[in-house]
């Protein structure tokens, strides 16, 4: 996500790294199974389809919340889909999840809401804003949810090589609809101009190993809830990163306030204790 920010700050869209992420990923899978020859069963493209539609749509709800609303606002709201993953779970799976994993969830979800917060929220946010940038973030957290939990629904979590035909499926319909950001979408030209190339072929391979590595896993082995869990995580990693390349990357991380730091630091002890019990339960 680095990279993919630096991009962003020479001037390339945001929809550039996500329409060339979902690329990755549908070419990536897609080439596996060519190469095997064996693909998904006709009965499952109908979820894959709905799967795939579920993730293009929490991307597009992403940076409408971006675009329309108050990205400092955004970020932290994204911590609620730990609990929306376990709220939805029984209504989709039929899974019923333990308390310890429900504390965990509440544990995780106000850890990656304290390391996200930058505490430098526009003081010209209207009140329509306001609610804009909530009601898409949390449309956007939705649509994710369901996504994660229709693949822990649908992939076969009995067989390594179907589960990763049926992310091919997923992906195929993900990269199809990925199209219609093409308006959006810098030209190669215009990523050339901005000297972004690098940092946006880097930062979106990445991204698109870190999704496949995810979706893989729900997919493959389910128990959605536990996944997201350890995955928030992820935002710890990256802001611990960001942190210590900050001189190199010229970010702002290296002049966040002390206040701030501690927060995330309280985050990082939360997320740490929501990993503990839900790894030992």
């Amino acid at each position: 996500m680095m990279l993919a920010k630096q991009a962003i700050e020479k001037g390339a869209s945001p929809w550039t790294g996500t329409f060339w992420a979902n690329v990755w990923l549908g070419l990536i899978a897609l080439t596996v199974c060519g190469v095997r020859q064996e693909f998904s069963p006709v009965e499952l493209w109908g979820p894959a389809a709905a799967t795939g539609a579920l993730f293009v749509a929490g991307q597009l709800l992403t940076y409408l919340a971006f675009q329309f609303g108050d990205v400092s606002l955004a970020t932290p709201i994204f911590g609620t889909k730990v609990l929306m993953v376990a709220a939805l779970q029984p209504l989709v799976s039929g899974k019923h999840l333990s308390a310890r994993v429900w504390v965990a969830g509440v544990l995780a979800t106000i850890g990656v809401i304290l390391i996200q917060r930058s505490g430098q929220r526009s003081e010209t946010l209207s009140r329509r804003q306001v609610w804009l940038t909530i009601g898409l973030t949390l449309g956007a957290a939705f649509c994710l949810s369901l996504f994660d939990l229709f693949l822990e629904r649908w992939g076969p979590h009995d067989d390594s090589w179907a589960a990763w035909n049926h992310l091919a499926a997923v992906f195929a319909v993900a990269m199809l609809l990925s199209l219609g950001f093409l308006p959006k979408v810098d030209s190669p030209r215009r990523i050339r101009e901005l000297k972004a190339s690098r940092q946006l072929l880097g930062g979106t391979g990445l991204m698109a190993i870190q999704a496949m590595s995810m979706v893989y896993s729900l997919s493959r082995f389910g128990d959605a809830a536990r996944i997201n869990i350890v995955y928030s995580l992820r935002g710890l990693w990256g802001v611990l990163l960001a942190w210590a390349l900050a001189s190199w990357l010229n970010n702002a991380e290296a002049k966040l306030s002390r206040s701030v730091m501690l927060q995330r630091l309280g985050g990082a002890v939360l997320l740490t204790g929501a990993l503990v019990l839900a790894a030992t339960e």
